[in-house]
């Protein structure tokens, strides 16, 4: 295990602690509108204020968070302080802080996703081979199945299940609770940083637009999907 891994490991429990502290003082969230359009509460500045000001626990790394991006370089941390913003304001529980910290730009690194009204948490998975079945399971994002980007994607073979924040999904993707996950809208690298280690670590691949992502990124264009490199030929199909 390399020194950030170890050192992230011994911090997990100090940061659930805090974590969900800060959930129980914030359950009623307050919610503002940013330039973008997209909601942000309390909570997620909070979360994210927190977590810079742990970023001296990792030297000479860049905070990379979504609610603090101006700067990039590496050794990265990239955080989402509350992925799933929209899950927590209507008090859903599938949505995740996402941590990594990524030591240059080709995913090497360590990954964290905890979610505070499950206590889930997702750090070091196993390995996990692919194995043949006559039916793999697939999560999306429920936003997006709302607006019907899924629709008639559901099969025999692959069937879907609408499941919230993408770090949750990819997280529990490695944890072996699904066998592949897919996302037809753009990712910034806060979103799926953490996961998208946790993945690799479990033994599956990352696609965008039809090819492995090896590099990383500020953000990635779709179609994005997940999965051990067999079932990648059969999820292109469907989702080209």
């Amino acid at each position: 295990m390399d020194k950030n891994k170890t050192h992230l490991k011994k911090l997990i429990p100090k940061f659930i602690l805090v974590i969900k502290e800060f959930v129980k003082n914030n359950q009623f969230p307050k919610i503002r509108i940013k330039e973008d359009g997209t909601p942000v509460t309390t909570l997620d500045l909070i979360l994210s204020q927190y977590f810079e000001s742990q970023a001296g626990e990792f030297p000479n790394s860049v905070f990379y968070s979504e609610e603090n991006f101006s700067e990039w370089g590496f050794p990265l941390i990239a955080l989402d302080p509350l992925d799933g913003t929209q899950e927590y304001i209507n008090e859903n529980p599938e949505w995740a802080v996402s941590l990594a910290v990524l030591e240059n730009d080709h995913f090497h690194g360590c990954g964290w996703v905890f979610n505070p009204m499950t206590e889930e948490s997702y750090f070091s998975p196993i390995k996990r081979h692919y194995q043949k079945k006559s039916s793999y399971r697939g999560e999306v994002s429920k936003s997006e199945w709302k607006k019907g980007l899924f629709k008639n994607k559901s099969s025999d073979e692959f069937q879907l299940k609408a499941v919230g924040s993408i770090a949750y999904k990819l997280a529990r993707l490695s944890n072996g609770q699904c066998d592949f996950v897919v996302s037809l809208q753009p990712k910034n690298i806060w979103d799926i940083a953490a996961g998208t280690v946790l993945c690799h670590e479990a033994g599956m691949k990352f696609y965008s637009q039809g090819k492995e992502v090896t590099k990383v990124e500020k953000r990635y264009e779709i179609p994005l999907i997940w999965c051990h490199e067999e079932l990648w030929p059969s999820l292109q199909k469907l989702f080209p």
